[in-house]
């Protein structure tokens, strides 16, 4: 297959166009800048799409997006967020309405955050509803929404936490549990959902091949588990203690007004891809970090 994929350096990004080029499909990436190998295509989402920037494509997979955690969240940052993500995905929705043949299906990112900030223990499938308040539910649903140009099926992939030894929040707390200093963050109660690398890519790559997919699709593990045994599990696996606790307060002194939008709680289940026929090959935490943290 032919596969075009915007964001390919990104943590997600790199790993599925390595995975698809090892199963000997094309892939060819999307840059901002000036290409810098055979595989690679200029484009700006801002200027006026380009369709045969898709000629031949099977699939499209948009994982654009400037990150949430490389800058405190300024409101020239937030700006910069919002168009990194709502821009590129309506661009590339454009694009796929225009192409002659179109690809056969758009992947587009978005997020959990899309259901809220904080649900407490609410248990949240693909039907939830969105939170009316809150910076990445609102970014979120447009997000979602600049894809409505496309006349070919859309899957959002709404990510939970994805867990990678080199990127993510993982990659953030390993040097501190490796050293011993690792704890509890917040009050311990909060859902964190998640997912492996290795897992997300999977998922992405099943949708992109099932017929009929369309629509949203939580991109997170069957078992989301409270902060406090996420830390637990992540100090045995590496073999150090876990005492600490970084109390909620100092949590939201060090981030800012971006606490609330990083520190509540979601308890995201992944409904509608398990009724797909995916099936997790790392589905509890300990699985996910011994697999992430070994390859």
């Amino acid at each position: 297959m032919r596969i075009v994929i915007a964001g390919s350096s990104g943590l997600i990004g790199t790993a599925l166009r390595r995975s698809y080029a090892a199963d000997g499909h094309t892939v060819i990436r999307l840059v901002r800048r000036e290409p810098a190998a055979g595989d690679e295509r200029r484009w700006d989402p801002a200027a006026s799409p380009d369709p045969g920037l898709l000629a031949g494509a099977d699939i499209v997979v948009n994982l654009a997006g400037a990150g949430l955690g490389e800058r405190r969240w300024t409101p020239a940052y937030q700006e910069v967020l919002r168009r990194s993500r709502i821009d590129t995905a309506h661009a590339l929705a454009v694009m796929t309405a225009q192409a002659d043949p179109p690809p056969r299906i758009l992947l587009s990112a978005s997020g959990m955050r899309y259901y809220g900030v904080d649900r407490g223990d609410l248990e949240l499938t693909e039907t939830a509803d969105s939170a009316r308040s809150g910076f990445l539910p609102e970014v979120t649903r447009e997000w979602e929404q600049a894809t409505e140009p496309a006349t070919i099926p859309v899957c959002h992939l709404r990510m939970g936490l994805v867990l990678a030894r080199d990127g993510g929040v993982l990659a953030q707390l390993l040097p501190l549990f490796r050293k011993g200093l690792g704890g509890r963050l917040g009050s311990g109660r909060e859902y964190w959902s998640y997912v492996g690398l290795t897992d997300a890519v999977r998922a992405v790559r099943f949708l992109a091949e099932s017929p009929g997919a369309r629509g949203p699709y939580n991109i997170t593990t069957p078992n989301p588990v409270r902060s406090i045994e996420f830390t637990r599990t992540l100090a045995r696996v590496v073999g150090r203690p876990a005492v600490l606790r970084v109390p909620t307060w100092a949590m939201r002194l060090a981030l800012g007004k971006v606490a609330p939008e990083v520190l509540g709680s979601l308890r995201v289940l992944p409904t509608r891809l398990t009724e797909a026929g995916f099936r997790f090959t790392q589905p509890e935490l300990q699985q996910v970090l011994r697999h992430e943290l070994m390859r």
